[in-house]
């Protein structure tokens, strides 16, 4: 798989994580529906200024989007996720725990 297609899986996963359609998105990010097809096809190159506007609408980082991190194994994932519980403040820790019971 090449880097385009994991930037544009890794746009979907986010967009779908926010239960947000390409069309929402689309519209928070100045862009047609068509780019953001395309882009999530991994058929089109998003310029910077693109990127920006998507890690915006979708509430991260550009580096967020470019981290191909999304798709370690699940044991380096756990891993990772186990170092970033271990840095969370109680109330964080709270808040993430809500959130993680909605995963049942």
């Amino acid at each position: 798989m090449d880097y385009l297609q994991l930037l544009g899986k890794k746009i979907r996963a986010l967009r779908e994580s926010l239960n947000m359609s390409q069309e929402t998105l689309a519209e928070l990010s100045n862009l047609s529906p068509r780019h953001i097809v395309n882009i999530e096809k991994g058929v089109s190159q998003p310029s910077y200024k693109t990127l920006n506007n998507i890690a915006a609408a979708l509430d991260v980082a550009v580096p967020t989007l470019l981290d191909n991190d999304y798709y370690d194994s699940p044991d380096i994932l756990k891993e990772k996720i186990l170092k970033k519980l271990n840095k969370l403040n109680e109330k964080n820790l709270r808040y993430l725990y809500i959130v993680a019971s909605k995963l049942d």
